[in-house]
């Protein structure tokens, strides 16, 4: 997959600023959704294979409307996993366009193992349906003189759709956990530079740390989902159908999940937090990350209000508190993705910027262009001087922390970000890249005529 980062063009700014939006956007919508199905899903084969143990009419209809629920129809599959899921992978292929990073094929490979986990699951569904109808028949046979000829066919036909639901269920839910797996390697790849030159393939996933918290992040983010939505469900819809055991058996896996979800979300974030590299993190990061963190807690006293009271009101904040604090958790991700990738993104602004300008030389279009010295005498001088303090720092005492790394001084200019205490936050010159490019070469070289020039 990482030939689409080979076609991928180099990109403005504000262009690199808007794939960064299509990546949260698409993540808000694929995970919970995913989520979701892989939690319904395993919840229903689970009630599946009690309900062939214990012959119970109660459970395989509760294991039928959950598969139900999870896969209503094509195009909710289509619109909330198909869709955001593929935007991902050509997402991490625009943002990573030029870089030894992997998360494309990790991506791609998670998304053809949901892919198939999801038409594997609908399979599963459609073979559950047929597999009612057929029940109903063989009950219409009963006491009937056609039921000796036709019950021995009818009975292997079950059996047979029996083993496909089976197979069908195992493989679906097994392809959608593997999805998850590879996004969350994904993830990890675009906020982590470092693991750029660390995870070279599959093999350096499996065995990543960092990898695996993210994985056990999906985890609880399945696990809370399906336990506060189910909860939700049966308390609105109140399930007349279901013996009072069989709902209460599912209200204590429901609960059990939201707790274990409620109590594991917090903690892998602030594991993530920790684990960070700091290129990666920013004020709009810690800001997200803590509103999530306090909206699980509130999700905590709702889920302790519905358990004391049972009330649907409970149940419903509680659900949507949650989907709340986790898409808000998934922005943050993403945010920190474009916070790691900023001085990348720099770069390839600058590819754009001379690729454009390329482009319009060949045309014969010509237009002129300051150079960094009329650009500094006329956006930066107002604040910068070169050996004095003005409204911000003089050059001298700044500029040779960017000595060697003049993508990073360029990136600095077109994304400024308070960094000293003692001076007032730099406003945007908005300059173009190629603007940036050659302001930072100008000041560069005075700086390091002023610092080199011989003493008298």
């Amino acid at each position: 997959m990482e030939f689409l980062k080979d076609i991928a063009l180099p990109q403005s700014l504000e262009n690199y600023r808007l794939v960064i939006l299509v990546t949260a956007l698409s993540s808000v919508i694929f995970l919970p959704y995913i989520s979701c199905v892989s939690g319904l899903l395993s919840l229903s084969f689970h009630f599946l294979l009690q309900a062939r143990k214990e012959n119970s009419a109660q459970k395989l209809g509760l294991a039928f409307q959950l598969a139900e629920a999870a896969l209503y129809s094509k195009s909710v599959i289509i619109f909330l996993g198909i869709i955001p899921g593929a935007a991902l992978v050509f997402s991490f292929a625009q943002i990573l366009q030029s870089t030894p990073a992997i998360s494309v094929t990790m991506a791609g490979i998670g998304f053809f193992c949901a892919a198939i986990g999801l038409w594997l699951l609908y399979s599963f569904k459609e073979t559950f349906r047929i597999k009612e109808i057929l029940t109903s028949y063989q009950n219409l046979l009963k006491n009937s003189k056609e039921e000796d000829l036709a019950a021995p066919g009818l009975i292997q036909y079950k059996a047979d759709k029996d083993q496909t639901i089976t197979r069908s269920g195992i493989y679906g839910i097994v392809f959608l956990y593997a999805g998850l797996f590879f996004y969350s390697a994904a993830f990890v790849l675009s906020t982590d530079t470092s693991t750029w030159q660390e995870i070279e393939w599959i093999f350096g996933a499996l065995i990543s740390l960092s990898v695996w918290i993210k994985f056990i992040e999906f985890l609880a983010l399945t696990a809370g989902i399906t336990g506060f939505g189910v909860l939700y469900f049966i308390s609105s819809q109140h399930p007349v159908n279901l013996h009072e055991a069989t709902l209460t058996a599912l209200k204590k896996t429901c609960t059990l999940l939201s707790v274990t979800s409620l109590i594991t979300m917090p903690l892998i974030l602030l594991v993530q937090v920790a684990g960070l590299s700091v290129e990666s993190l920013s004020g709009s990061f810690y800001l997200l990350t803590g509103i999530g963190v306090i909206l699980y807690f509130v999700a905590a006293h709702f889920l302790y209000a519905y358990r004391q009271s049972a009330f649907v009101k409970f149940a419903a904040g509680g659900f949507f508190i949650f989907l709340l604090a986790a898409g808000i958790n998934i922005t943050a991700g993403s945010i920190a993705i474009g916070t790691a990738t900023r001085e990348h993104a720099a770069f390839l602004s600058v590819q754009h910027e001379k690729s454009f300008e390329k482009l319009k030389t060949s045309l014969g279009v010509n237009i002129a262009a300051l150079n960094g010295e009329e650009i500094y005498n006329a956006r930066c001088s107002t604040c910068h001087l070169f050996d004095q303090k003005k409204i911000g720092p003089s050059y001298i005492e700044t500029i040779p922390n960017y000595l060697g790394k003049k993508s990073e001084l360029i990136s600095f200019i077109l994304n400024p970000v308070k960094k000293n205490p003692d001076y007032p936050p730099m406003t945007n010159p908005g300059l173009r890249q190629a603007e940036a490019d050659s302001v930072a070469s100008y000041i560069m070289q005075r700086v390091s005529s002023i610092v080199l020039k011989p003493a008298n």
